[in-house]
């Protein structure tokens, strides 16, 4: 480490600043389209079959609407650049849930299939076609995934997959078919089943919706790992213990809507859900334990508790608990509602709120208005964000065009309805107050100052190159 000093002339604080409001003003954070679509389509065997399956029913694309991502970043492989040259390359696999909300969804989770075609790219069934096929008579509940709203891939290659269970969830048929589910796949190990674990039915009403999940690892093998459950329309959160196969319910007052917040409106389309508990995201791990952040969605309020406190099963045994002391709600409040949220490795809150817009909190501030930041808007782009992940440093989100399958207002078939959109964690958040790493290079700037020397205009200050 050597110690060095700088001498500069002619204004040197307006320079300063000057530079600093012309980097923050020059690099605007952005949200890239990665892909979109007019209408799902699936890699269907033939056209024939394809077109068999639209007659049928069985695929109606209007009806197949892309709620979540998410991105596995498999292993390095070498390829060829030249005849003797090689480059590392990381495999990237991308996926999306289709949940089957209506009728028509061949479907319900899918890989994207990397081709020419930069919209309205094809999609796989994942793992296959007949793990996704829904069978006229009797469902074979092992070996069929119904519907699947949101997911997780751990950093472990492991891929968490709810399956809720029911079909044809915005309709007046709406109907459970199978007992929710948990399934869980190795991504490094051509996908295999890992675990299949079935909610036990006292931990299922008959209004539950498994709508989102995170997931906490403890140990370097991931055996000592919680998933973390919402059930948004009873209200509660399902803890997962992944090493003794078992879960429980936690029932708390903090997880349910707000009947204020129950309306929204979204580019001229208006609609009530009393949807609770829904966003989730851990925070980083601080002696031994880490904080749970959630919301529901008919809410404006940011809450938390510890997942040490969720892991302690005897704690729930009995119902609902006094939640003071242990659960955490926030004093101020968002302008609208939020769907999802996820976090950052240093603890920076990104959630999408109703206004077609994300916003930031780091987590070392208080909840308020003050400390909330608007990163990214678009009504275009950005209609009704759905799903949410954030992979190595970027933020990748799903804009779904919800609002529209609540309507029989007439929509131009010929628009794009989905998008997967990407941006980088670092420019979405810089020079807002999330980002601290720009307010110490303020604080070290003006602690290193020595010497204002008036005479000769100039400041020196010294400083430390590790």
């Amino acid at each position: 480490m050597v110690p060095y000093r700088c001498r500069c002339g002619g204004g040197l604080i307006s320079t300063l600043v000057a530079a600093a409001v012309f980097a923050c003003g020059a690099v605007a954070g952005t949200m890239q389209v990665e892909y979109s679509w007019v209408y799902v389509d699936y890699t269907f065997a033939s056209p024939n079959h394809r077109e068999s399956a639209i007659n049928s029913g069985k695929f109606i694309p209007e009806n197949c609407v892309i709620l979540d991502v998410d991105i596995f970043q498999g292993p390095p492989e070498d390829k060829i650049i030249g005849s003797n040259s090689y480059s590392a390359v990381t495999k990237q696999r991308v996926f999306v849930m289709v949940p089957r909300i209506k009728p028509g969804n061949p479907a319900s989770i899918a890989e994207v299939v990397p081709g020419d075609r930069p919209s309205s790219v094809l999609l796989a069934p994942y793992p296959n076609w007949k793990a996704n096929t829904i069978s006229e008579g009797t469902i074979n509940c092992d070996e069929t995934i119904v519907s699947v709203f949101r997911t997780k891939i751990d950093y472990l290659g492991r891929f968490w997959v709810v399956d809720v269970g029911t079909l044809d969830q915005f309709e007046m048929t709406a109907r459970s078919v199978c007992p929710p589910k948990l399934l869980i796949f190795d991504l490094k190990n051509g996908d295999r089943v890992i675990k299949t674990y079935k909610f036990p039915s006292s931990q299922v009403k008959d209004v539950s919706l498994f709508t989102n999940i995170e997931i906490d690892i403890r140990d370097s093998k991931g055996r000592n790992t919680f998933a973390y459950i919402t059930d948004t329309t009873a209200y509660k959160l399902i803890v997962y213990d992944f090493k003794n196969d078992e879960s429980w319910v936690v029932d708390q007052a903090y997880f349910y809507p707000y009947p204020n917040k129950a309306h929204f409106k979204i580019k001229g389309v208006n609609f009530d859900l009393m949807d609770g508990i829904l966003g989730l995201a851990l925070g980083p791990i601080i002696k031994n334990d880490r904080k749970l952040y959630f919301h529901a969605f008919a809410s404006i309020r940011e809450s938390w508790v510890n997942t040490n406190t969720l892991q302690n099963k005897s704690m729930f045994q009995n119902g609902l608990i006094d939640g003071s002391g242990t659960f955490f709600l926030s004093s101020e409040v968002r302008e609208t509602q939020s769907s999802v949220e996820v976090m950052t490795d240093n603890g920076v809150l990104i959630y999408a709120s109703m206004d077609n817009s994300l916003g930031c909190w780091n987590t070392q501030d208080p909840f308020t208005t003050k400390y909330t930041h608007t990163i990214y808007k678009s009504d275009e782009d950005f209609q009704f964000p759905s799903g949410m992940k954030i992979v190595s440093d970027k933020v990748w989100a799903v804009s779904s065009q919800l609002q529209n399958q609540f309507t029989t207002m007439a929509n131009n078939r010929n628009s794009v309805k989905y998008r997967v959109l990407v941006g980088r964690v670092d420019e979405l958040i810089k020079c807002t107050g999330c980002d601290k790493s720009s307010a110490s290079v303020d604080i070290k700037m003006s602690s290193n100052v020595q010497n204002l020397d008036p005479s000769k205009d100039r400041l020196v200050f010294s400083s430390k190159r590790e």
